[in-house]
C-alpha cells in the first residue's frame, strides 16, 4: 500500500522552540511515520512539503499552491497510490476541507485531512490516532471523497465529510458535522467520477467577501472593489438585520444597504445558513423574506464554509451569478459515509 503524505504544517506539525510553537513541517514526518510503522502498519509513504505555515496564515494564495500540487499529479501517479493525506492545522481545517472536497469532488482518490490538537510529542495529543485512521480507511479500500477523522474529547475518532465539517468552537477543541460517525462503522464504497471543478479553476482563487453578523456591522463602510460575490452569514434564525431610517430607507446597520450596491455592481449576494426543508418567503422571519425578496439568494443546506469554498471555486471557474447559483445547489459527488 502506497500512501502520499501532504505536508503543510498546523499543529501536527509543530514543536515548542524559545517558549513558543512554530510550525516545522519536516520534524513531523518520522513522529507520524515511524510510530505508525513501530505499531505494526505496514504502509509505503511518498512525502511531499508543500508549505509550512500555522494554519491560521492561511490564505488564497497558499491554496493555489496547494491545488496546483493535485493539477501537477499525472494519471501514472496516481495508478500507484492508494490514498492521499493531507497534515493541517485546526485553526482553519474546515475551510481547508470544503474548498479540497469542492475543488477535488471526482478526485479519484480518497483524500484525508488529518490535524492534532498538541504537538505530537504529547501523550495526550491525538493526532497519531487521527493519522492512523486515515491510514486504515485507505488500507481499507475507502472510495473516492475528501474525509476528516478527528479523535474527539469524548476519546472516538469520528469521520467527517470534508464538505460538512465546522469550525471547531473557541474554548473547545472538538470538532462536529452533521453525519459524522465514528469511523470505525464506516465502510467502503465507490462512486461515479464526474470532471473535477479544479481542472476548470484558474489562478488565483477567486475574491469572496463572507460576513458574519452582529450588532452594530456597519454595511456603508465595507467595500466591495474587486469582489467576485457575497456570502451574508446568517445568526441562527437564518437573519440578518434589515433596519430601516425612518423614511423607510435601510440604515447603515442593514444588509439591505451592501445588497443593493451588489446588485447594482452586478455582484452576486447570498445568503448563508438557510436549512434546505424551510420555506424561502413564507414561514421565516420578515427580515429574511424582505432579503430574499430584495434579491438575496438563498444557501441551502450548506455549512458556511463550503458555501464559502463553492463561491471562491466559482468566481475562479467565472460562472455567472445564475451559473453560481446552480453549482452552490448542486451536490458533490463521492462524499456519502456509509455505515458498516
Amino acid at each position: 500500500m502506497k500512501i502520499l503524505l501532504i505536508m503543510t504544517g498546523g499543529t501536527i506539525c509543530s514543536r515548542m522552540t524559545g517558549g513558543t510553537l512554530d510550525s516545522d513541517a519536516a520534524s513531523a514526518v518520522p513522529l507520524l511515520v515511524d510510530r505508525l510503522k513501530n505499531d505494526g502498519f505496514e504502509a509505503e509513504f511518498e512525502v511531499v512539503q508543500i508549505m509550512n505555515t500555522l494554519s491560521e496564515n492561511m490564505t488564497p494564495r497558499r491554496y493555489d499552491l496547494l491545488l496546483d500540487y493535485f493539477r501537477s499529479l499525472g494519471k501514472d501517479k496516481l495508478r500507484n497510490l492508494d490514498g492521499v493525506i493531507i497534515a493541517h492545522g485546526t485553526d482553519t481545517l474546515a475551510y481547508t476541507s470544503s474548498l479540497i472536497a469542492v475543488a477535488l469532488a471526482g478526485f479519484e482518490l480518497p483524500v484525508f485531512i488529518v490535524s492534532s490538537n498538541h504537538t505530537l510529542d504529547r501523550p495526550e495529543a491525538n493526532g497519531h490516532a487521527n493519522f492512523r485512521a486515515a491510514c486504515e480507511l485507505i488500507k481499507r479500500g475507502f472510495g473516492r471523497g475528501v474525509y476528516v477523522p478527528y479523535r474527539n474529547s469524548d476519546g472516538i475518532v469520528y469521520l467527517h465529510r470534508g464538505a460538512q465539517l465546522m469550525q471547531c468552537a473557541n474554548f473547545s477543541s472538538d470538532f462536529f458535522s452533521r453525519d459524522m460517525l465514528p469511523f470505525t462503522n464506516t465502510r467502503p464504497y465507490e462512486s461515479d467520477c464526474a470532471e473535477m471543478p479544479l481542472i476548470r479553476m484558474k489562478r488565483p482563487l477567486g475574491s469572496v467577501l463572507m460576513l458574519t453578523p452582529y450588532v452594530g456591522l456597519d454595511y456603508s463602510k465595507i467595500s466591495i472593489d474587486g469582489i467576485g460575490a457575497v456570502l451574508q452569514r446568517s445568526y441562527h434564525s437564518y437573519t440578518a438585520c434589515v433596519d430601516r431610517l425612518p423614511d423607510g430607507s435601510p440604515s447603515e446597520y442593514s444588509a439591505l444597504t451592501l445588497l443593493e450596491r451588489c446588485k447594482a455592481a452586478k455582484i452576486g449576494f447570498w445568503l448563508g445558513g438557510v436549512p434546505e426543508t424551510e420555506g424561502l418567503t413564507s414561514g421565516t422571519y420578515s427580515s429574511t423574506a424582505e432579503l430574499i425578496r430584495a434579491g438575496a439568494r438563498p444557501v441551502l443546506a450548506l455549512t458556511d464554509e463550503t458555501a464559502y469554498a463553492k463561491l471562491m471555486v466559482a468566481c475562479s471557474i467565472g460562472l455567472g451569478i445564475d451559473e453560481t447559483d446552480e453549482f452552490l445547489r448542486r451536490e458533490l459527488a463521492g462524499e456519502k459515509i456509509k455505515l458498516m
